[in-house]
């Protein structure tokens, strides 16, 4: 992380100067005295002596004087930095991060000199032996309260080189586009941007599940991903297989972008199923070649997009298309990997009973949620704890979410590109993609006729009977 040191005071500058140049004033008299024997001997070098003291204080004060606050902003950093600085003690006492030792000593968590990227302000805070990182991170939001930030996160293990983040702006709150078409890397998609101002790059491979409440900007998500591709697309280096079980609203004004579509549950069905089919005849083919597919225009890498996954999951009336679609989304999600085909899947509900096969993706984006409770199922356990706070993201700001990458570490905090229906034209209309292959689904089978039926003789009546 790229940080930059807050400038001095012009206090904290004299007071510099004073240290630097102390033993001055030690030098004043005996100076004085070898001034005066000099010049009135050799004018001249009494001078350069003169010229020479006076030209070192000043080099020194204009070097130190670069560190001073030129800025509104600089000067707002220092004061924070000093306010942090004065109040750290009495927080940290207030909220609990000290520890008593036997002899009645109590020792508190200390803190390093601040160091700033943009907006946000980091800091090492080193806890005291009996604390954990569990008791930082459960006063975060306090702390940030404290000291007048948005918000505050914890990352790093070691309870001795924790590192605590202000973030004091928020450079995700405003929306923004990218540009599509942009070049492809072969393993990573640009989606927006980071809680730093980073680039923000899902990569292309692991399966991913994007989870969001309705109005929480999974359209922003699927978009990024379609236009972030568009030019290996029209290239024919990738292929789009989509699943809109909207009817289409969605994924309906960029189908030239698809290789194949898909509405309904029979066709979504088919789809899927004719992927695995393709997808294991992939594997066969490459088996004893290499252990990883590489992306032709013959043999492109297949991204299989369901827009409402829980329509196929848990929400289809008919049981045998459900076990189906279930069986598909599993074997794609658990082979599909290393012969380039990827699921990348949205849903609102992110229950077990909504996708069994959850487990399966391991690479998972958590938009606006209801609760910490779905976080933790959408991220893994922990995650709210690691600063996820799906739950608080506001409904102001679609398309801001935590992403989980598929190697682990912290949820990453991170916001989609704005995408216009102009936007999702235009991309259609440029990179369209080179083959559209239709959906068909056979026939059923018809039924055997039935043998006509033909009426059944009268019981004929034994003797006995009739006597009876």
């Amino acid at each position: 992380m790229s940080t930059n040191r807050v400038p001095l005071t012009w206090m904290e500058l004299g007071g510099l100067i004073l240290k630097r140049w102390w033993w001055m004033g030690l030098l004043v008299v005996p100076f004085a005295a070898m001034t005066l024997a000099v010049a009135l001997q050799n004018p001249s070098v009494a001078d350069w002596l003169v010229l020479l003291l006076v030209g070192g204080i000043v080099v020194d004060t204009v070097r130190l004087a670069r560190h001073l606050p030129s800025t509104s902003t600089q000067r707002w950093q220092r004061a924070v930095d000093r306010h942090i600085a004065d109040s750290w003690p009495s927080v940290a006492q207030h909220l609990g991060l000290t520890v008593r030792s036997d002899g009645g000593a109590v020792a508190v968590a200390g803190i390093s000199p601040t160091a700033w990227q943009g907006s946000t302000c980091a800091l090492t805070v080193r806890l005291p032996v009996g604390l954990g990182r569990d008791h930082l991170v459960a006063q975060a939001s306090l702390i940030a309260e404290a000291f007048g930030a948005l918000r505050a996160t914890v990352t790093g293990t070691r309870i001795d080189a924790l590192t605590l983040r202000l973030d004091y702006a928020d450079p995700l709150a405003e929306p923004f586009s990218l540009t599509p078409g942009a070049s492809w890397d072969g393993r990573s998609v640009l989606m927006g941007r980071t809680g730093d101002g980073q680039s923000w790059r899902l990569r292309l491979g692991p399966h991913t599940l994007v989870a969001g409440s309705s109005g929480s900007g999974k359209a922003s998500l699927v978009w990024g991903l379609l236009l972030g591709l568009a030019d290996p697309i029209h290239r024919g280096l990738v292929e789009v297989h989509g699943i809109d079980r909207k009817g289409g609203m969605e994924l309906a004004m960029g189908r030239d972008l698809l290789t194949r579509f898909a509405t309904d549950a029979p066709t979504s069905v088919q789809l899927l199923e004719e992927a695995v089919s393709a997808m294991q005849e992939r594997a066969r083919a490459l088996a004893g070649t290499t252990r990883q597919h590489v992306a032709t225009s013959d043999s492109p890498h297949i991204v299989v997009l369901i827009d409402e996954l829980a329509a196929l999951t848990a929400y289809e009336t008919d049981r045998e298309m459900l076990r189906r679609a279930n069986s598909a989304i599993a074997t794609l999600a658990s082979q599909g990997r290393a012969v380039g085909y990827t699921v990348f899947a949205c849903l609102q509900d992110p229950r077990k009973e909504t996708i069994p096969s959850r487990g399966l993706f391991t690479q998972t984006v958590a938009l606006r949620l209801r609760d910490a409770i779905e976080t933790a199922m959408v991220l893994g356990e922990g995650s709210v704890a690691n600063g996820a706070a799906c739950h608080a993201i506001t409904a102001s700001t679609p398309g801001v979410a935590y992403v989980l990458p598929d190697e682990g570490g912290m949820p990453v905090r991170v916001r989609a590109g704005l995408v216009s229906d102009q936007m999702i034209r235009d991309a259609a209309s440029r990179y369209a993609a080179p083959r559209h292959i239709a959906v068909t689904v056979p026939a059923a089978p018809e039924e055997a006729p039935s043998r006509a039926s033909t009426p059944r003789r009268p019981r004929r009546t034994t003797r006995k009977e009739a006597t009876s």
